[in-house]
């Protein structure tokens, strides 16, 4: 088990990336990381699959998952400050440099296996992230942030210095200039005492997803909101995750709720709901054993039955041949015999009854075809036996 999990961890095939995106989601601090490593996982399968570094704009990220450009563009940030999203420096000839991006799977593989959250920067604790303007990746910006510092929002039209001489102290050294007193907040740093509202108190619950989580928890799954959730920030709609649920339920005992959530989570938009499921329980595998030989076993006992019952009906039509025209087949001569089936049988019972005249005095089939040739010419038509 241990070479396996050794050798899943360098092996990084597609299942192996899809379980760690699942996995890696609680230990990332912000929600926006999830979204946009997972969009790009998704943009570079759909469009560069065969790419070690790819190129993609901010704005196809954010069409792609359905996020705002500015969104895409800190979550990218926040990947590349934790070395989850390595980003290549390149220069074309006409001297622009194109975003070109590698996802670090061994980082990420790491991560998950160590199993601790990634923790937050100073700056991030103390500060508002939601007031915090989103970083411009492919301009270099001389202002420096501070940290630590004056915690005030100040008014856009306030008295400042121009951007370029902004300088200020990071990481809250005030050494060459003391704090004043009447900065309350380099004293006194302000506290989160409440914390900011995290993304799933901004989701909005339409009864169409009350259904479909009402319908998960049903086949037994317990996390059910999440799951639904992940499908969604993989670009799945509803309608693909009631799908899944209908061919969970289409072949019951084949898979428990766990196989049933995996597969929601790991789903893909426009996917075949058939497809990526993994083996059938060991009891659904024997009730479809047993299924398959009781209908073959019904099938053999129909045909025997079938089989039975035209074989009665052949002697019940045999036994009236014979009391309605043995006694009539008894009573004609050799001479008369042989006329007769010279003008009404096949070739082959004339042949036999020349080789043995009393050929059809025992029963068998001579005698019935005999007997038959006799109501034919009674009735002045053939008939079945």
């Amino acid at each position: 088990m241990t070479d396996q999990k050794e050798q899943g961890c360098l092996n990084f095939t597609r299942g192996n990336k899809i379980h760690i995106l699942r996995e890696i989601a609680p230990l990332l601090p912000h929600y926006r990381m999830t979204r946009v490593l997972r969009a790009v996982d998704a943009w570079q399968w759909k469009n560069a699959r065969n790419e070690n570094y790819f190129t993609f704009s901010y704005r196809q990220i954010a069409e792609f998952e359905g996020m705002s450009v500015p969104t895409v563009r800190r979550g990218i940030a926040d990947l590349i400050k934790y070395d989850l999203l390595i980003k290549h420096e390149a220069v074309t000839s006409y001297g622009q440099q194109p975003n070109a991006y590698k996802i670090a799977w061994s980082i990420l593989d790491a991560v998950v296996n160590d199993g601790e959250p990634l923790l937050l920067d100073l700056d991030e604790i103390t500060g508002d992230e939601t007031e915090t303007p989103a970083p411009d990746l492919d301009q270099k910006s001389s202002q420096v942030l501070k940290v630590g510092g004056d915690q005030f929002d100040h008014p856009p039209d306030h008295d400042a210095p121009p951007e370029s001489a902004q300088v200020v102290n990071v990481g809250g050294d005030h050494s060459d200039h003391p704090p004043d007193q009447f900065d309350q907040a380099s004293l006194y740093p302000l506290i989160n005492i409440n914390p900011p509202p995290s993304h799933k108190a901004l989701v909005t619950i339409t009864p169409e997803r009350v259904v479909v989580e009402k319908e998960l928890r049903l086949m037994g799954v317990g996390l059910a909101s999440k799951a639904i959730e992940t499908a969604l920030g993989r670009g799945c709609s509803l309608d693909d995750v009631l799908q899944l649920i209908e061919y969970a339920r289409s072949k019951p005992d084949a898979y428990g709720p766990g196989a049933l959530k995996n597969r929601v989570c790991e789903a893909l938009p426009g996917e075949d709901p058939s497809q990526g499921w993994p083996r059938e329980s060991d009891e659904f595998l024997k009730q479809q054993r047993q299924a398959v030989a009781q209908k073959e076993g019904s099938q053999a006992s129909r045909k025997t039955a079938e089989r039975e019952a035209k074989r009665k009906a052949n002697q019940r039509a045999q036994q009236e041949l014979e009391r309605e025209y043995g006694p009539q087949l008894d009573r004609l001569k050799r001479d008369e015999l042989l006329d007769f089936v010279k003008a009404h049988c096949e070739p082959v019972i004339v042949r036999a009854l020349a080789q043995n005249p009393d050929v059809h005095r025992s029963p068998g089939f001579y005698r019935v075809t005999l007997l038959e040739a006799l109501r034919d010419q009674a009735t002045g038509m053939p008939g079945e036996v």
